[in-house]
C-alpha cells in the first residue's frame, strides 16, 4: 500500500531543527546574497560590452571585470559556507533522529517486529533517515535559492527585453509538464528500488544469522542463488530508475537549445535593426541559460521532498507505535510469587488460536514444568508471562495483580528469562552479566559464575570478566554461552525465573551441577521450565502437558506416570 504523503508528516523534523535555527537563518542570508550576486552578474557583462567596449574605456573594462570576479568569488564563498552549514545541520539532525528511533525501537512490543522484518527496520534507520537528511541538507536550500533566482531572472529579463523573455517562457509549460510526468515515473521506480533494497537487507540479515545452519546442510548454493536473484531484482529496479532519470536532462537541454536558437535569431535581427544592443543580447543569453537551472533544481528538490515524505511516513509509523512501557500504570509491588492464568486465550495474528482457555496456578516457590510436542503452545505461555504479548481473553495474575495493568519495567525487573538459544552481546563478560544486575560487584558476578560451574572453566582457559566476547558470544562454546546466560539471570535475583529449554546445549555433567544449584537458588522463587529432557523436570511441583494449545494433563511426575497418558508416552518415547 502506498503511503499517504502529506507535508504534515515533516512536522517530525521541527524539534530536531529547532536547535539549529540560527545556523539555518545564517544559511538563508547566504542564499539570498548568493542569489543577488548570481542575478546581477550578467548585467556586469552587459555593461562591459555596451558601455566600456563601445567607449574604448579599457580601464572601465578592467574595473568592471574585477567586479565580475568579485561577484563570482562571492557566489562561490556563499555557496561553500551555506553548503557546510546545512551539511552540519543535516548530519546532526540525522544523528538525533537515528538515536531517537533506536531508543523507540527498544520500547516497542515484540509483535511489532512480527509484522515488519528486521531488514525493513534497518532500512528505516538508514535509507529513510538519509532521505530526510537530504531534504534538510539540500532540498530546502535548493527550493529557496532556486525560487529566488527564478523570479529574479524573470524580473531582470522582462526589464531587459520582454519579447525575448516571452520566447524563453514559451518553452516552460512543455518542460514543466515533462518534468512532472518524469518525476511521477521516477518516484514509482524509486519506491520499487526501496522495496527491493528492504527485501535484500532482510534476506542478508537472515542468511548471516543462519550461516551455521546453511553450511551444516550444505545449502550455500541455494542461498547464494536466491541472494543473486534478489540482487538481480534490485539491479533491474535500479536500472529502470536510472533509465527514466536519463530522459530528464536531455529534455531540459532540448528546451534550452531551442529557446536559445530562437532567441539568438530574433536577438541578432533586433541588434541589426537597432532595437536592442549586443550587450543586452549577451546578458540575455546568459540569463536564458541560467533560467533553466532553477527549473532543474526545483524538479530535483521535488523528488527529494517526495522521497523524504515517504521516509518520514515510515519513521512516523515507528515513532507513533505505542510502546510497551506505560509509566502511568501503578508500579508492580515486590513479587511474592503466586502466578495464575485464568481462561487465557491467545493468538499471534488474532485469527489462529494458539492457546485456548488456559487455567493454571503456581504457588510461591513452586517449579512448574511445561512439556509437549513442538508447537503445542509452551513458549506462548512463557511469552505471555514475560509480557511480550497480550492475551485475547483472560487474565494473568501475579500475587493477584493483573500484570497487564502494572507498569512494565517494575514487573520485568523481577522476572528473568533464559532462552534455549542464548543471546550474548559483543563486549566483555562483565558487560553481559551486568544486563541482569547493573550495580553488581565483581565478587557477586564471580559468585554467579561459580554457582553455574563457569568459574573453574574460565580459570582453566584464562577467561576473565574483562575478556571480550565476539558477536553473539561465538568465541565461547555452546554450553558456556548457555551457562553464562544462566548466570546473568541468577545475578538479577528474580522472583520469577523462566527457563525456556535452557539446558538444551548443556552436557549431562554440567546439567547435574545446575540442577543441584537450582535446589537452593529457586527457593522462594516461582519458576517455569520448558524442557525436552524430561529427566530434568522430575522434581517439579507441577508438570503441565500442553497439546494443541490446551492443558491435557496436570500433576507431579509420579502422578502423571500413573495415568499412563500423554506424559507416560513422552517418557517412554
Amino acid at each position: 500500500m502506498r503511503e499517504q504523503l502529506k507535508i504534515s508528516n515533516l512536522i517530525i523534523l521541527l524539534p530536531y531543527l529547532k536547535p539549529y535555527r540560527l545556523k539555518m537563518l545564517f544559511a538563508i542570508i547566504l542564499m539570498i546574497l548568493g542569489a543577488i550576486c548570481s542575478i546581477y552578474l550578467p548585467m556586469v557583462t552587459r555593461k562591459i560590452i555596451d558601455v566600456h567596449i563601445v567607449a574604448r574605456d579599457f580601464r572601465g573594462v578592467l574595473i568592471t571585470a574585477l567586479i565580475a570576479v568579485g561577484l563570482l568569488a562571492a557566489i562561490s564563498l556563499t555557496n561553500a559556507l551555506r553548503a557546510r552549514l546545512m551539511a552540519l545541520v543535516g548530519q546532526n539532525t540525522i544523528k538525533r533522529i537515528r538515536d531517537d528511533l533506536f531508543v523507540k525501537l527498544q520500547t516497542l512490543p515484540v509483535s511489532f517486529f512480527d509484522k515488519i522484518p528486521v531488514g525493513k527496520v534497518i532500512t528505516r534507520l538508514t535509507s529513510d533517515v538519509d532521505a530526510v537528511s537530504e531534504l534538510v541538507s539540500n532540498a530546502i536550500v535548493s527550493m529557496v535559492i532556486d525560487t529566488l533566482r527564478l523570479f529574479g531572472y524573470l524580473a531582470v529579463m522582462f526589464w531587459l527585453d520582454w519579447r525575448l523573455t516571452i520566447i524563453t517562457l514559451a518553452f516552460t509549460p512543455p518542460l514543466v509538464f515533462a518534468m512532472t510526468y518524469l518525476n511521477t515515473k521516477i518516484r514509482k521506480a524509486e519506491d520499487v528500488v526501496r522495496e527491493e533494497t528492504s527485501i535484500l537487507n532482510a534476506y542478508l540479515q537472515e542468511s548471516i544469522s543462519g550461516l551455521k545452519v546453511i553450511q551444516a546442510f550444505k545449502s550455500e548454493r541455494f542461498f547464494s542463488d536466491k541472494f543473486t536473484n534478489n540482487n538481480q531484482d534490485l539491479l533491474k529496479a535500479s536500472n529502470r530508475a536510472v533509465a527514466i532519470y536519463g530522459f530528464f536532462w536531455p529534455i531540459v537541454d532540448i528546451c534550452w537549445l531551442f529557446s536559445t536558437a530562437i532567441m539568438i535569431y530574433f536577438g541578432a535581427k533586433w541588434v541589426v535593426e537597432g532595437q536592442t544592443t549586443i550587450g543586452t543580447l549577451m546578458a540575455f543569453f546568459a540569463y536564458n541559460g541560467q533560467f533553466f537551472g532553477p527549473l532543474r533544481g526545483l524538479s530535483q528538490a521535488y523528488r527529494i521532498i517526495v522521497r523524504a515524505l515517504t521516509g518520514a511516513v515510515r519513521i512516523n509509523e515507528i515513532m507513533a507505535t505505542a510502546p510497551e512501557t506505560n509509566n502511568n500504570l501503578p508500579a508492580m509491588p515486590a513479587i511474592n510469587g503466586k502466578v495464575e492464568f485464568k481462561n487465557v486465550t491467545f493468538s499471534y495474528n488474532k485469527k489462529d488460536i494458539v492457546l485456548k482457555n488456559i487455567n493454571l496456578v503456581a504457588n510461591p516457590g513452586e517449579t512448574i514444568a511445561l512439556v509437549g510436542h513442538t508447537g503445542a503452545g509452551k513458549t506462548s505461555i512463557i511469552n505471555i508471562l514475560c509480557r511480550f504479548y497480550e492475551p485475547l481473553e483472560g487474565q494473568v495474575l501475579v500475587d493477584g495483580n493483573n500484570i497487564f495493568n502494572m507498569e512494565l519495567l517494575s514487573y520485568r525487573r523481577q522476572v528473568a528469562l533464559v532462552l534455549q538459544d542464548p543471546f550474548l552481546f559483543s563486549g566483555s563478560i562483565r558487560d553481559n552479566l551486568a544486563f541482569g544486575a547493573p550495580n553488581a560487584s565483581d565478587e557477586e558476578m564471580m559468585e554467579a559464575l561459580e554457582t553455574v560451574g563457569l568459574k573453574e572453566q574460565f580459570a582453566r582457559t584464562g577467561i576473565t570478566l574483562d575478556s571480550i566476547l565476539t558477536e553473539r558470544g561465538s568465541n565461547l562454546s555452546s554450553g558456556q554461552r548457555q551457562l553464562l546466560s544462566f548466570a546473568r539471570a541468577l545475578l538479577a535475583d528474580p522472583r520469577i525465573l523462566i527457563l525456556d529449554e535452557a539446558t538444551a546445549y548443556v552436557d549431562t555433567l554440567t546439567e547435574q551441577k545446575i540442577q543441584a544449584a537450582l535446589q537452593t537458588l529457586l527457593k522462594g522463587r516461582t519458576s517455569f521450565v520448558i524442557a525436552h529432557r524430561l529427566s530434568t523436570i522430575r522434581n517439579a511441583d507441577q508438570i503441565l502437558v500442553i497439546d494443541r494449545g490446551k492443558i491435557l494433563e496436570q500433576g507431579t511426575h509420579s502422578e502423571l506416570l500413573e495415568l499412563k497418558g500423554e506424559y507416560w508416552k513422552l517418557c517412554n518415547a
